[in-house]
């Protein structure tokens, strides 16, 4: 199992499913990163069908970072949809790790919340950029 993903337009949507790592997320981020050969505004919902991915501490920091640095040339909004209150929980600890490397996140329980929080961004004509200049989420 572990991830898998769809790219329609700017919207990417990545399923989680069973185990995997810190590095089989950084991996599956790079490649989609490497889809997309200019710089479009991104969207990607995580979408979580109770997956076995359980991260410390440090690796939530390390999640957070490694997304900073895949995306740090492209604009980007990463919303997590969950269903388990530990996902909501850890979703929320990675929601804090990635406000320091600018990249709006956010978790959310219902697909509904999850898409217009990724639309916002579009509505503001795609006012999330990469580096210090993206707003808060």
């Amino acid at each position: 199992m572990g991830l898998t993903y769809s790219i329609e337009r700017e919207l990417v949507t990545v399923i989680a499913e069973g185990s995997f790592s810190v590095g089989d997320v950084h991996a599956a981020f790079a490649e989609i990163r490497s889809e997309f050969e200019r710089s479009l505004p991104l969207q990607i919902l995580i979408v979580d069908q109770g997956s076995e991915f359980e991260p410390n501490r440090e690796q939530v920091q390390e999640l957070a970072r490694g997304w900073g640095e895949i995306f740090r040339d492209v604009p980007v909004r990463i919303a997590l949809l969950v269903e388990r209150d530990i996902h909501y929980g850890l979703g929320r600890m990675v929601s804090v790790y990635a406000e320091q490397h600018h990249l709006p996140f956010d978790v959310f329980r219902h697909s509904l919340d999850a898409m217009q929080w990724l639309a916002k961004g579009e509505a503001a004509g795609h006012a999330y950029v990469s580096g210090s200049a993206r707003p808060p989420c």
